[in-house]
């Protein structure tokens, strides 16, 4: 079974931090009723305080799993007790940050995870701003959006770093369809966390062969019956279905949850001509699935791919930009997905086309003006993996050939000549969400540490 990056959950622990007095008394920092200052007084409000601020708990995204809060207390020395601490610590290993109630908590620093203040004192800012001078990671959110928006981010980086890309490539380098691909492959593993395995494209035929007709036959008899319009034979749709099922299982073999593969290699190396497939409806399965899949080992697109599909939870098209007018491009490939609109929507319509001439390779065609809506964002990093190109637009039509790389999306982008310019700096495939993500990505790359280009 393939483990998905989206299915990882953030890991919070909460803890509770108040100063409770070892006595009564009033001073530049501390004044009130006697009654209620008194040191079982403090401590009894302090509980109280501490059930109440739990509540804020029960409302967080469901990417996070809250482990068991921690109710912190220390005196006006700010000593912490080691029992408090030894307890806090039992949960270290599979924490990935730190949320503070109330009130700061001394030395939190000694845990070495990042820190969120979610409190309405000052003590937030003050806190932030000290452990971020030493080095350590920490925010201050300020109500209870902003602190599902961060915990949001965070869980994206997580889910980044769990990202295991399996890439079936000719081993060329440039590769030769795309020549503006990234090429560090060991700076994405220490920038993002991203790994990415290689593997020769022809290892996949070996497997897809195993594959019986019994095996793929319910695949595509659902993609056959749940279509609007099919125009592929079952005899050569079986084959691109046979090919999805062999990279799920080379998938699983390398323990990778994303995907992308050779193109002009492999139909160079006249293997899909023999075996009457291409590999356009797998990349279009997989990412319906939570996937990433990428057309042509493009890690410029794959990479764009994966922030925007976990930031957005939607799955990616992704196509070739062409200028069509000053104010309209194109993007073209035949890899949309049934669940643009988000993964818990219902699927759009669509329709088989064929690829070939022949008639052979799968490839889904869906009119994206049937979404209500129709604003989109489009990404791609730069060949050093440290720039994002990102532009918003509107979808005005769609239209499919009958042959090669289709649907034909057409966007509104304001100033087109500006981003087909853009594009030169950055390669030309483009990754396609729905929704406006432009501010969404920015904080993200505040987060990971890379640019945002706007396109438009």
């Amino acid at each position: 079974m393939i483990r998905r990056a989206m299915d990882v959950t953030l890991n919070v622990k909460p803890l509770m931090g108040i100063l409770v007095h070892t006595d009564f008394w009033e001073g530049p920092c501390c004044a009130g009723i006697r009654e209620e200052m008194m040191p079982d007084a403090e401590r009894r409000t302090a509980r109280e305080k501490f059930e109440k601020c739990k509540e804020v708990l029960e409302h967080l995204i469901p990417q996070v799993r809250v482990l068991e809060p921690v109710f912190f207390p220390y005196t006006e020395s700010f000593l912490q007790e080691e029992e408090i601490v030894n307890e806090v610590n039992k949960d270290m290993g599979e924490t990935d940050c730190i949320m503070i109630l109330n009130q700061r908590i001394p030395k939190i620093e000694r845990f070495k995870k990042p820190v969120i203040s979610y409190t309405h004192a000052v003590s937030g800012a003050d806190v932030s701003a000290y452990l971020r001078s030493i080095g350590r990671e920490a925010y201050y959110a300020i109500d209870l959006p902003e602190l599902n928006d961060l915990l949001h981010m965070l869980w994206v980086r997580k889910a980044v770093q769990n990202t295991r890309a399996l890439i079936l490539t000719a081993g060329e380098a440039p590769t030769w369809g795309l020549q503006s691909n990234i090429r560090d492959l060991e700076k994405l593993r220490a920038k993002y966390g991203f790994e990415v395995v290689k593997k020769p494209f022809t290892d996949i035929f070996a497997i897809m062969e195993k594959i019986s007709d019994d095996e793929a036959e319910a695949k595509t008899k659902e993609l056959m019956e749940n279509a609007k319009e099919n125009k592929v034979a079952y005899q050569y749709l079986i084959n691109d279905v046979k090919y999805y099922m062999a990279a799920e299982r080379m998938l699983e073999q390398y323990d990778c949850n994303a995907f992308s593969t050779a193109c002009v290699e492999l139909c160079r190396s006249r293997i899909p001509q023999e075996k009457k497939f291409v590999p356009c409806i797998a990349h279009s399965l997989f990412k319906d699935s939570g996937i990433p899949s990428g057309c042509e080992e493009d890690l410029n697109a794959l990479l764009a791919m994966i922030l925007m599909m976990y930031t957005a939870e939607k799955p990616a098209f992704m196509g070739n930009p062409l200028f069509e007018s000053e104010e309209i491009i194109s993007l073209h490939h035949s890899v949309p997905c049934l669940h643009m609109n988000g993964f818990d929507k219902p699927k759009l319509d669509y329709s088989i086309y064929h690829f070939t001439g022949q008639g052979f390779g799968g490839k889904l065609q869906i009119d994206f003006s049937q979404n209500e809506d129709k604003k989109v964002t489009l990404g791609r990093f730069d060949p050093s993996g440290e720039k994002l190109l990102v532009t918003v637009g509107d979808v005005l039509s769609s239209k499919y050939t009958d042959t090669y790389c289709s649907p034909y999306y057409f966007l509104q982008v304001g100033d087109s000549r500006k981003f087909i310019h853009s594009i030169m700096n950055f390669g030309h495939h483009q990754v396609l969400i729905f929704g406006d993500y432009k501010k969404k990505l920015k904080e993200l790359a505040w987060l990971l540490d890379f640019e945002v280009v706007e396109g438009n």
